[in-house]
């Protein structure tokens, strides 16, 4: 398809990208509906069906555990505890548990091929945008070559928002597929009822990374970039979406 590439292959990985050079835990991982990002620094962030959890682990080999610092978002903020293992560069997987919750599965989640995938600060260059408002969140930013963006939101379920921020590579001068993502958001509405629906008075920051879907039904139809992130405000406040590349 017209704009589409092929899927990078993590047998044999792009130089220098996450697959490539990265250690056995790094990278992006997901599954049918749970995302997840794990930074070189241990920093991690997981969107699953319900709730997002948010912190770092410490990695011995390629086993782990999450910090003290790791909390679950649910309406509430709980702390969270929890081990696991890695299958290097394969899987993700363990339990975790919050409050005074019995424990839950932690994935598995699967190491992604975007992690096979080769890229720079000039790769976020351009305008991306969700503009189906079939879930009633419409998102639109476009990103000069330093990584600022300016954009906005329209839907029922976000409103009418003027946004701004940054994207910047988690390792600035590496080919490695890992974004930190910043954003502000402004009420942009004229009118009460398109009211913007995210916060306006914190600012949002998580992680961001490129990631590829599928142009068509078969695999030789290619697959188009898109800009997936997850974000918070530091009362877990949440915004997870992905932005196709536009012409």
């Amino acid at each position: 398809m017209p704009g589409s590439e092929p899927l990078p292959s993590l047998s044999a990985p792009q130089p220098g990208s996450t697959a490539a050079v990265g250690n056995d835990s790094e990278g992006i991982y997901g599954s049918l509906l749970d995302l997840g990002f794990v930074g070189a620094d241990g920093s991690v962030a997981a969107k699953f069906v319900v709730g997002t959890l948010w912190g770092s682990i410490k990695v011995s080999g390629l086993d782990w555990s999450f910090n003290p610092d790791t909390l679950y978002y649910f309406i509430d903020a709980s702390p969270v505890t929890g081990s696991g293992t890695f299958v290097s560069k394969k899987s993700i997987s363990g339990t975790y548990a919050y409050g005074s919750r019995e424990p839950s599965k932690f994935g598995p989640l699967g190491y992604a091929a975007e992690n096979a995938l080769a890229v720079s600060q000039d790769s976020v260059v351009g305008k991306w945008a969700n503009t189906d408002t079939t879930f009633g969140i419409s998102v639109t930013i476009e990103v000069d070559d330093k990584g600022a963006f300016t954009g906005k939101t329209v839907g029922l379920q976000i409103g009418t928002c003027s946004i701004s921020g940054t994207i910047a590579q988690a390792q600035p001068g590496t080919s490695k597929n890992m974004y930190g993502l910043a954003m502000s958001a402004v009420n942009a509405a004229t009118d009460a009822k398109d009211a913007c629906k995210l916060r306006t008075d914190l600012p949002y920051k998580g992680p961001a990374a490129i990631g590829l879907v599928p142009a068509g039904n078969f695999d030789s139809n290619g697959f188009f970039r898109n800009i997936m992130f997850l974000i918070r405000t530091s009362d877990g406040a949440t915004l997870s979406a992905g932005l196709r590349k536009q012409p």
